[in-house]
């Protein structure tokens, strides 16, 4: 009884101030304090017309999508390359993947801002992808191999043994097998691509995505109207997130209904 009390009592202090942002979304006046005044979509009315946030939400759509993209890309070959080594040489890629996720953002920022400047590349939108890629690529490949740990060798064997060569094992076996699983992770990638803000701060330049917008406007103010883009932000996240879950369960029963018909 203790012990689901104490849960519960973590899971509130983990959610209240969530729910807080949410609820003062649509208040309707700019004060932040109780008692609530009155539901109101006013704030996001005017979140309809402001010209600098639908910018700043374009940005950030094509800095993830592009993200997601090369991880996408990068992180499925890395998880190809685990499956077939072992050892301590898989060992060792799993200490390389981890790293940028163990170290914390603002050294990554720093070191990555310090790279740049030592390349002569100009801080713009492609080296905020090349900062959300280093944070995203880890969090991609660990999710993937979870997955998979799973996968049958011994079907790419099977092609083999039937003549198929590498290629097409490669395009008729192995991709369709793990296509699932690196669409779901891609789309984890971009979740946390479009809520990156830490290294983003550093690589970024004169751009500005959804996160930077945001802080900008607490440094001037703190109305409702950042609660509604908060809130929307959150709204946002959550879908892409489930995209993600929905993918890896429909993955699941399509491999448990495919057993049950063998």
């Amino acid at each position: 009884m203790i012990l689901r009390i104490t849960v519960w009592l973590i899971l509130g202090f983990l959610v209240a101030p969530i729910a807080i942002i949410v609820l003062f979304s649509f208040h309707a006046t700019p004060a932040l304090s109780f008692p609530f005044q009155g539901f109101s979509l006013r704030w996001y009315a005017e979140l309809l017309g402001n010209a600098a946030l639908g910018a700043a939400v374009v940005k950030s759509l094509v800095i993830a999508t592009a993200t997601a993209m090369t991880c996408l890309v990068l992180g499925g070959a890395a998880a190809l390359a685990w499956l077939r080594v072992g050892g301590r040489t898989r060992l060792a890629l799993e200490v390389l993947w981890l790293t940028p996720i163990a170290l914390p953002g603002l050294f990554v920022g720093v070191s990555l801002l310090v790279l740049f400047a030592q390349a002569g590349l100009q801080l713009s939108t492609f080296t905020i992808v090349i900062g959300h890629v280093v944070i995203a690529l880890p969090v991609l490949i660990l999710t993937m191999r979870a997955r998979l740990s799973l996968f049958d060798p011994s079907l790419e064997e099977a092609a083999r043994d039937l003549g198929a060569n590498q290629f097409q094992v490669f395009r008729r076996v192995t991709i369709p097998l793990i296509m699932p699983t690196l669409v779901a992770a891609a789309i984890l990638a971009f979740a946390v691509s479009f809520d990156e803000f830490i290294v983003t701060v550093f690589v970024a330049g004169t751009e500005t995505t959804l996160p930077m917008y945001v802080w900008s406007m607490m440094r001037r103010t703190v109305t409702p109207l950042i609660n509604a883009v908060s809130t929307l932000a959150l709204v946002f996240s959550i879908a892409v997130l489930f995209a993600a879950w929905a993918i890896g369960h429909l993955k699941r029963k399509t491999a448990i209904a495919a057993r049950t018909q063998q």
